[in-house]
């Protein structure tokens, strides 16, 4: 299940934001790297950041499966928390 709000919350503030916009808005781009990696790779078959594009779906796997991740950071000052709903 795709992660849709991302809550966070820094001292006693919550901001809750669309995480789904972020992976909708971010596929387009992944896809295109994904394409044009493989389409170098035949080129160039030895480069590294075209070999990194062409897994570049993995990135949008991970940003799509990020519900129920929690993230709490408590220092003296500052309590901040990250939270995939």
């Amino acid at each position: 299940m795709p992660a849709c709000i991302l809550l966070l919350r820094i001292k006693k503030f919550f901001i809750p934001l669309p995480w789904f916009l972020v992976w909708c808005l971010g596929a387009p781009f992944v896809l295109l790297g994904w394409f044009v990696g493989h389409i170098w790779l035949i080129f160039d078959p030895d480069s590294y950041p075209m070999r990194a594009a062409s897994e570049s779906w993995r990135v949008l796997m991970l940003l799509m499966n990020l519900h129920g991740t929690e993230v709490k950071v408590d220092t003296g000052t500052e309590n901040i928390l990250i939270k995939f709903i």
